[in-house]
């Protein structure tokens, strides 16, 4: 049963369980939903319980699935709200051992004395989840600016590539001296004219405006935190849990569970590494090679391709050279991690243990509370364009850059994308 006092919203259930001195953990538990997994195990290692799902033979497209988790809590005390003027903060509390709801880290950057006048001068024991349902972010379209965090929405607006690094958009330097984002299409950019207001999307690469304290992680792709010639900064990651699209709450299910579950349609970029190719190589370091790759910021390599470049891109032309290039480094492997916090998450995750991985540990070590378990699943993706028998010629991916990659001022050619025919494309199931 909920009910609304002022400004505050609290579904009260039984079964108040404080937290275990050594495992708030066991405040609520996290889930993967889908991609559904073969069979799961779980592991306990410095503390930190992990539900491994297991995706044994599965392969996944690079876009288009997908990606949903649940937390669950049996003895959640309830959902809180709090508005001032056109800022609302909401949380599912988890625990409240005194019984006196005072969540001011909740509301701090309000400029509000206190969470609770009731409550003002306790100390705040809860632990909740920040959290407020959302029907659907996606990047360039105007999110609700009346739910979900503004603090954090503010900060989904794509930095400038000229903005001191870390950013929260990751970007590369073009051929003709020019820079790019590359990763998935995240909106919300600045306009350098002012002569519009920024698009407010809440979308993107940090923590998300709707479910602030969920931490997701997968080391690949613009997630990772590179400078604009590709060189790695080592040891830190973004958080992808801004890139949510929706939110949603069950007060009580069947099996007496409070939930809030996350949703995710993985867009093109997502989960995709990013690739650097030339075309016309010259480097001595390179004889015999025709190309140059070089793949998540990882080493120049040189590669030859059975099939040409051809002359033209027209009538499928193209498809059997992009997909002998994609081939060069998909199917790819994936470890996706993902961990609830109390209060907000971080927007950059770092390896704080040296370990050479991203996990809930590093998060603990950072100093943020974990109120669930984590969860880690193993994805293997390959391109789309490897799954597509079109007859049209196929595009190259916006995660694959055309540039100069051994200094000799001389890129090469890469096939155009054409326009579709409007002919018959099928897709094959992956075997």
């Amino acid at each position: 049963m909920r009910y609304l006092t002022a400004v505050i919203l609290c579904l009260v259930l039984p079964g108040i369980q404080p937290a275990d001195a050594g495992g708030n953990q066991d405040a609520a538990r996290l889930v993967l939903v889908t991609p559904q997994a073969s069979y799961e195990v779980t592991s306990q290692e410095h503390g930190i319980r992990t539900r491994h799902y297991k995706n044994s033979g599965a392969l996944l497209a690079t876009t288009q699935w997908p990606l949903q988790f649940r937390i669950e809590s049996d003895s959640a005390v309830g959902f809180v709200a709090k508005r001032a003027l056109n800022d609302e903060r909401e949380a599912l509390v988890l625990t409240d051992p005194d019984e006196c709801l005072n969540l001011n880290s909740l509301v701090d950057d309000l400029m509000l004395t206190t969470f609770d006048f009731e409550c003002a001068g306790t100390v705040e024991d809860e632990l909740y989840v920040e959290v407020q349902t959302e029907k659907h972010d996606t990047f360039g379209v105007f999110d609700n600016d009346t739910t979900g965090n503004s603090s954090i929405r503010a900060r989904l607006i794509d930095d400038e590539a000229s903005a001191p690094a870390p950013r929260n958009t990751p970007y590369l330097k073009l051929f003709d001296g020019k820079t790019k984002a590359v990763g998935p299409k995240t909106g919300g950019r600045p306009d350098p004219a002012a002569t519009k207001p920024d698009e407010l999307d809440g979308y993107g690469y940090g923590a998300d405006d709707d479910l602030s304290s969920l931490v997701l992680m997968a080391d690949v792709g613009g997630a990772r935190v590179f400078d604009t010639d590709f060189n790695l900064t080592p040891g830190v990651i973004r958080n992808l849990a801004g890139f949510v699209n929706t939110v949603s709450a069950v007060d009580l299910n069947g099996q007496d569970n409070t939930t809030v579950t996350a949703y995710m349609h993985i867009l093109a970029g997502v989960f995709e590494p990013i690739a650097l190719i030339d075309t016309a190589v010259s480097d001595p370091s390179l004889d015999g090679f025709e190309y140059a790759l070089r793949v998540d910021s990882g080493p120049v390599t040189g590669i030859n391709l059975d099939e040409p470049i051809p002359p033209v891109a027209e009538s499928g032309s193209a498809n059997a050279f992009y997909d002998e290039l994609l081939s060069q480094y998909y199917p790819a492997y994936v470890q996706v991690r993902a961990v609830v916090v109390n209060g907000e998450a971080p927007d950059y995750i770092h390896d704080m243990n040296g370990d050479g991985e991203y996990t809930a540990l590093d998060v603990a070590l950072a100093g943020y509370e974990l109120v669930t378990n984590e969860v880690s699943v193993g994805l293997t993706l390959t391109h789309e364009n490897l799954l597509s028998e079109a007859p049209d010629s196929k595009c190259p991916p916006r995660t694959l850059i055309h540039t100069d990659l051994d200094g000799d001022m001389d890129r090469g050619e890469l096939p155009e994308c054409l326009l579709t025919s409007g002919s018959t494309r099928k897709r094959r199931v992956p075997r």
